[in-house]
């Protein structure tokens, strides 16, 4: 019996011990700071198709719309595909963290409160209508900062899932910005893993 016991402590001790093993994300600060002058730059134009203005579209009203309007966006804007936008996000920004963004720009929530009182149904941003990629008109706008451009970096701390830093970066007035940016790696590759905007 005291054999089963111990034998028993034994393997639940060493299954508490690898789930501890877990190691922290590591990365140097020279090379978080390489990592942020790369994407936070990179970040900006995304942070608008998103969150801001979003893609220019054909034959835009002079007064934006009250309801969910559809226009197509201009053919030299760069994007021409929902793929095409997801490609370069995917370049920048975690998968962690776009899957939020994607639910509201390209599939939307349908929900109602359960007296049937409250819709709080958010149409996508974008979707693609006769073939053609289409941009929301009506959608809410943030205020997007201006693009940044990263001088220095610091790592402040790590978990097995992501590495936290603290960026210190000129806006285009030459004004400075002090960001905390989640960083994780994929696929062997550093991503930002938070909001830039």
């Amino acid at each position: 019996m005291k054999r089963i016991l111990l034998l028993l402590l034994s393997v639940m001790l060493l299954i508490a011990l690898t789930a501890c093993g877990e190691k922290d994300l590591e990365i140097t600060v020279e090379d978080a700071t390489a990592v942020l002058k790369d994407l936070v730059p990179r970040s900006y134009e995304l942070n608008v198709i998103f969150f801001g203005e979003g893609l220019p579209v054909e034959n835009p009203p002079e007064t934006k719309p009250t309801s969910v309007t559809y226009q197509p966006v201009t053919a030299d804007c760069g994007y021409t595909s929902i793929s095409q936008i997801m490609k370069k996000a995917e370049q920048v920004y975690s998968a962690r963290y776009l899957d939020g963004v994607y639910v509201a720009a390209f599939i939307g929530v349908a929900a109602e409160s359960d007296d049937g009182m409250v819709d709080t149904t958010v149409s996508p941003r974008y979707q693609e209508i006769g073939g053609k990629l289409q941009a929301d008109i009506a959608a809410p706008v943030k205020n997007i900062r201006g693009k940044l451009e990263v001088v220095s970096a610091t790592v402040e701390g790590a978990t097995p899932t992501y590495v936290t830093t603290k960026a210190t970066c000129l806006d285009e007035d030459g004004n400075t910005v002090v960001l905390t940016v989640l960083l994780t790696l994929e696929n062997g590759v550093w991503l930002l893993d938070s909001p830039t905007y």
